[in-house]
């Protein structure tokens, strides 16, 4: 790791060390205003012109800088600088708001998803400039604060400012390397809506002895949510999968071409994998249902014999295109109530839309390309047209006409949204060589 004592990087983590130490937690509302101003002064220190846009809640920070020699080729980095909540604690082994630097990782909140991205875009356009003398494109941030919360108030940001935010390229927020240690590229992610049922069966919590004559909330809601899918995963609402846009023969061999991983070991899953076409094709294809919490009655320790008078539970789809939330959740209140479900209660809590392409285009080429020689070989790259996962991409896309595609610093284990979060630190160098030797090709 001889590149550690480049004054560059050294500064670079530097940077990273005051920005993991801004709990910039959306859900909470915490350290916002400090963490934008924080990246108004990174980008411009970096010789950008930057502003932070902060007339809805949670702002956007927004830098752009031009080369002295003129440039027909624009690269927009979208990064976000809200994170998870850190939560539980007790299972961190180091404060998860200071960075803490071992002999190969950086660990903390965000280091992976995604401050560190940022940071190593940054590094690597200072080190291009330093043995170039300029920049080789125009290059223009931006850097949301509510991405971990479905990025509510973005696109009233990009209405407002969409003449700001025409590129060529989108370097989408995050990337990694697969279980198979291959460097990945994605061209879209999934969509999502988050909605919350509530059962109610009275006004008061019952004895357990009339559990003879009536059922609980929680009956009544694990009864609800049992309607809504097959054992295999297939969702039963009608018309659910109506919308949505089957792949392309380019987008299928692609995701054909992927190693596919093993679940059961990453994991040491306890249940089978649901059974459809395949790994792969489900995680880059297939809208998903999935419980994220349920709540009901005692849950202290020992025993309480009563009949519970409410449950709730959380839930998810994620989405592929071209479902739309809002239609969705008018098909899942619907279904409810036909299948007799009128007394539970639905409200819809967040949604996106869902965004992919095949990575087709010369200058997502010469991006892949690169890395294929810096890694050493096409079968040390991994290519998908889409992600498992959920951000506003289709949005981005809607508002900067651009190709998007999502590369950096992460690995298979980074833990995001996990207690000690971490990457190792040979794959934040890795990124800042191949990030700049993907800036030179900009010039030839």
């Amino acid at each position: 790791m001889s590149k550690l004592s480049d004054p560059l990087i050294q500064d670079s983590i530097a940077d990273l060390k005051k920005y993991i130490g801004l709990p910039s937690v959306s859900a909470k509302n915490q350290s916002i205003p400090e963490t934008a101003e924080f990246l108004k002064n990174l980008l411009e220190d970096f010789g950008a012109d930057a502003q932070v846009w902060d007339e809805f809640e949670y702002p956007v920070v927004f830098g752009e800088i031009k080369p002295k020699k003129p440039s027909n080729t624009t690269i927009l980095i979208y990064n976000h600088y809200d994170v998870q909540p850190a939560e539980p604690l007790d299972l961190w082994n180091s404060d998860p708001f200071e960075l803490k630097i071992t002999d190969d990782k950086f660990i903390g909140r965000g280091v992976s998803d995604c401050k560190a991205d940022l940071i190593s875009r940054i590094a690597a356009l200072k080190i291009y400039r330093q043995e170039h003398g300029d920049l080789p494109c125009n290059i223009k941030f931006l850097v949301e604060g509510q991405e971990e919360v479905a990025s509510r108030h973005l696109e009233d940001y990009l209405k407002k400012y969409h003449d700001l935010l025409s590129a060529d390229l989108v370097i989408w927020e995050s990337g990694y390397k697969n279980e198979q240690e291959q460097f990945n590229f994605t061209g879209g992610n999934k969509g999502v809506l988050c909605f919350e049922l509530e059962a109610t069966s009275a006004n008061i919590d019952l004895h357990s002895s009339f559990a003879a004559v009536v059922d609980s909330a929680t009956w009544r809601l694990s009864q609800a949510l049992n309607a809504l899918r097959t054992p295999e995963g297939d969702i039963k609402i009608p018309g659910f999968y109506d919308d949505v846009v089957e792949p392309t023969q380019k987008e299928i061999d692609l995701v054909n071409k992927a190693t596919t991983p093993d679940l059961q070991a990453k994991w040491d899953l306890q249940v089978p994998l649901l059974k459809n076409k395949s790994v792969n094709y489900n995680l880059t294809f297939n809208p998903t249902i999935n419980i994220e919490g349920i709540s009901s009655g005692w849950e202290g320790k020992g025993v309480k014999t009563v009949t519970p008078k409410a449950a709730t539970a959380k839930l998810e789809f994620r989405l592929v295109p071209d479902q739309d939330p809002h239609d969705l959740f008018d098909k899942l209140t619907k279904y409810l109530n036909d299948q007799g479900f009128k007394d539970v209660k639905v409200k819809y809590l967040l949604g996106e839309k869902g965004y992919r392409w095949d990575l087709d285009s010369p200058i997502v080429n010469k991006l892949i390309g690169t890395a294929k020689e810096f890694f050493g070989g096409e079968d040390k790259v991994e290519a998908l047209p889409s992600s498992p996962g959920t951000g506003p991409m289709k949005l981005v896309n809607e508002y900067t006409q651009a190709a998007i595609v999502s590369t950096g610093v992460s690995y298979s284990k980074a833990g995001n949204h996990a207690p000690n979060e971490n990457i190792r630190i040979q794959d934040y160098l890795d990124f800042i060589d191949f990030f700049d030797q993907f800036l030179g090709k900009l010039r030839e």
